[in-house]
C-alpha cells in the first residue's frame, strides 16, 4: 500500500514538475481540473493536500493567503467575485458546501412503512419490498441471530450520514440499506 501511494505521488509529481515551467501560465483549465481530480484519488491526506497545493500554484492560483488559516475570496474569469449562493444544475447535490448539511424543503428524514415481501439474497442479506413498491437491499450482512422482517411488519428507515440509510426493525440493531427500486 505504501508503494502504491509512493507511485501515485510520483506519478502526480512528474506532471507538476513539467507545469512549473514558465509556460505553466498557459495551461488549460480542463487539464488542471483533471489533475485535481487525480489528486482527489490519493488516500494519504498529506500527499493529497500537497498535490492540490502544487497544482493550484502551477496553474497560477494562490496556494496560501496572506492571512494564515484564511483563503482568498474566489473570483471568476475576469476577476469578479464568484456567486457564493451555491452551485446549481446537474450534480449540485454532490458539491461540498456548508448547505449540504441542511435538509432540503420537502425531503423527509425518516420513513415508517409496512413490509409486503422479504427475500433473502444471500446469507444475512435481504431484499425488503415495502407496500408502496420501494425495494431496499441490505448493504451489509446481518448475524444469524437477526430476525428479518416478515410481510405485514412495520419497519423504520432513517436517513444516515453520507447519503446512506438505516433500517430498524423490532428493536434490533439498525442495518445499513440502499434503495434499489
Amino acid at each position: 500500500m505504501i508503494a502504491f501511494r509512493a507511485l501515485t505521488v510520483s506519478a502526480v509529481a512528474l506532471p507538476l514538475a513539467l507545469l512549473a515551467t514558465p509556460a505553466a501560465a498557459q495551461v488549460d483549465d480542463a487539464i488542471v481540473l483533471n489533475i485535481l481530480r487525480n489528486c482527489a484519488q490519493i488516500d494519504d491526506a498529506t500527499a493529497r493536500l500537497a498535490c492540490y497545493d502544487n497544482n493550484i500554484t502551477a496553474a497560477g492560483g494562490q496556494a496560501r493567503s496572506s492571512v494564515p488559516g484564511q483563503m482568498a475570496a474566489p473570483t471568476g474569469d475576469r476577476g469578479a467575485p464568484l456567486d457564493t449562493r451555491g452551485p446549481s444544475g446537474f450534480g449540485r447535490e454532490d458539491v461540498r458546501t456548508p448547505q449540504r448539511f441542511e435538509t432540503p424543503a420537502g425531503q423527509i428524514d425518516q420513513l415508517q412503512a409496512r413490509v409486503s415481501e422479504v427475500r433473502q439474497r444471500e446469507p444475512g442479506v435481504y431484499l425488503v419490498t415495502l407496500e408502496d413498491g420501494a425495494q431496499w437491499l441490505f448493504t451489509e450482512s446481518v448475524p444469524f441471530s437477526y430476525r428479518a422482517p416478515r410481510p405485514g411488519d412495520q419497519v423504520e428507515i432513517d436517513r444516515a450520514s453520507l447519503g446512506s440509510f438505516l433500517l430498524t426493525f423490532d428493536r434490533q440493531a439498525s442495518v445499513r440499506v440502499r434503495r434499489v427500486r
